[in-house]
């Protein structure tokens, strides 16, 4: 553990301190780097993440981001959310906040194809509020054009907040 970390709700990259956070940012970093630029998400190796790929999801964004398919939802996400979202839209979640808070920040990262962080306790899921977390968000160019293609995000849970 990293001690005590101070919750935020909308921060950078750079602001991510905990071990599944640094990786994510360092692998896309790496990725940014090689490409010149936001990376595209067929360069994504996810043997590459694999001591962090229970705390993944990965979202193909859907119509130019009027909604966004779970592609991959990590094991330790089920765990601790309590459902299993591969398959599923963003769209469909419930309850309706938490459904409307994430498509807002998908959006905004499709937008602006800059990576979103956030140190938080779960809001909106009554049955998890318990729950304490760090999360990046980053951008993946799609396959067939330069608009973001695919949002990865990791998780790390159950984190001392001040």
């Amino acid at each position: 553990m990293q001690g005590t970390l101070p919750p935020y709700d909308s921060g950078t990259i750079d602001d991510c301190r905990l071990p599944a956070t640094v990786a994510v940012r360092e692998y896309w970093q790496s990725r940014f780097a090689e490409a010149g630029g936001v990376p595209r998400y067929r360069d994504v190796d996810l043997m590459d993440l694999y001591r962090v790929a229970h705390l993944l999801t990965i979202k193909d964004v859907v119509d130019g981001g009027e909604d966004f398919l779970i592609r991959y939802w990590g094991t330790e996400l089920r765990r601790a959310l309590g459902f299993e979202g591969t398959g599923m839209r963003i769209g469909e979640l419930e309850p309706e906040q938490m459904r409307e808070n994430l498509i807002e920040r998908y959006r905004r990262i499709c937008a602006t194809k800059v990576p979103e962080s956030r140190r938080a306790k779960i809001e909106h899921l009554a049955h998890r509020k318990f729950v304490t977390y760090e999360v990046l968000h980053v951008p993946w160019l799609g396959e067939q054009s330069d608009g973001v293609g695919q949002i990865m995000t990791v998780y790390e849970f159950n984190i001392e907040l001040e």
